[in-house]
């Protein structure tokens, strides 16, 4: 018997996290996405242009941590350069820059919120900055997910509570005696857990294994999300630096001591996990497709209650076409786009990328 109690507290939380995805654009996976973020100005003296460059691109890095350095690099090339000749006292000239870098002004706000969006039979999530009504993608990243068994659920969510440096109690069935493992090296949670689900012990953290994130196979965890140390460092570093505004924590940085912190409500930022077996996508000039494994058999059977199941798109000739138009456009007939769609579910490996251009011609 359902308790009407619970089912209304439910409504309420799922109500309050459910708005924290409005009013924003719809975020996209492709990095050549265009956004009307206006540009502040930096502007450097330095003695050569690759010593400000650096300063530039330091700054950056320093600021908003999860930016990729390859973006990084991207940003600093709009410049402009004034170049200034002075006599030293041995009659020579010596040549100062005053170099100006054009820089979106999102990577230099003091505070950010960001959307992170996993999907699970991808093994992937992607990071995006939530800036006025702009929806501005920052980076990709591999991750571990649950087993079968122990499945991590599709749904919205919010980032609600950190931990430093934790340590690990084994929770398979049978272990509860054993102690836990403390921080360190060779702790299963890394170095920084960011807790997303109130519900369950589900989290995304670090890795004592980091060799598995280059596995084809993720399916591996207890539910959680494992991410490269280097990610989940960085994402603690943003954390702290750039979300967590109702309290000072950048005494974290260098710590490690073990500590948690529940975020006030200003602090909370978007989760959101899907089960999406297909993704096509822009990316370097080109269109592409990748289709992914059905690893919790959900074509089958809804499985777990846990799961969003509106958050749940499974590989079929209508979805596929529907996610091309909407991503790549209208320059292919029906008859053409559903011989592509076609081919593609039948000849493409899956965690493969195909070219769209490439299949095209192997179905003339």
């Amino acid at each position: 018997m359902i308790n009407p109690m619970k089912s209304l507290i439910y409504i309420i939380i799922f109500t309050s996290v459910l708005s924290l995805f409005t009013g924003y654009a719809q975020p996209t996976d492709d990095p050549t996405k265009k956004s009307n973020i206006p540009n502040q100005t930096l502007t450097v003296e330095a003695e050569s242009i690759s010593s400000a460059d650096y300063s530039v691109k330091s700054y950056l890095l320093e600021n908003f941590p999860i930016l990729p350095e390859k973006t990084a690099e991207k940003l600093i090339l709009n410049r402009k350069i004034d170049i200034t000749s002075t006599d030293t006292a041995s009659g020579e000239k010596t040549n100062f820059y005053k170099v100006s870098y054009d820089i979106p002004e999102n990577y230099l706000a003091d505070t950010a919120k960001i959307l992170w969006v996993l999907n699970i039979p991808e093994f992937r999530s992607y990071i995006y900055q939530l800036y006025k009504s702009d929806t501005i993608f920052v980076d990709r990243w591999n991750n571990v997910v649950g087993t079968n068994k122990d499945r991590t659920y599709a749904g919205y969510f919010e980032a609600f509570r950190v931990r430093n440096w934790p340590s690990w109690k084994d929770p398979e069935k049978g272990k509860e005696d054993l102690p836990p493992t403390p921080p360190g090296p060779k702790n299963p949670l890394g170095l920084f857990c960011v807790h997303y689900d109130e519900a369950s012990l589900r989290y995304f953290h670090g890795t004592n294994k980091e060799h598995l994130l280059d596995d084809k196979n993720r399916s591996l965890s207890h539910g959680c999300v494992r991410n490269y140390n280097g990610n989940i460092a960085k994402m603690k570093e943003f954390i702290l630096k750039r979300v967590i505004k109702s309290r000072d924590l950048t005494s974290w940085l260098d710590s490690k001591k073990s500590m948690q912190f529940d975020f006030d409500k200003q602090d909370r930022f978007p989760v959101k996990i899907i089960y999406k077996t297909y993704n096509i996508f822009k990316e370097d000039g080109g269109s592409y497709i990748e289709l992914y494994r059905d690893i919790y058999g959900y074509r089958n059977s809804r499985g777990d209650k846990y799961n969003d199941f509106s958050l749940t798109f499974l590989t079929t000739k209508e979805n596929l076409m529907k996610e091309y138009r909407e991503k790549i456009g209208n320059e292919l007939s029906d008859e053409k786009l559903g011989a592509l769609i076609d081919f593609a579910i039948k000849n493409c490996d899956e965690y493969e990328k195909y070219n769209i251009s490439t299949l095209l011609e192997q179905i003339k």
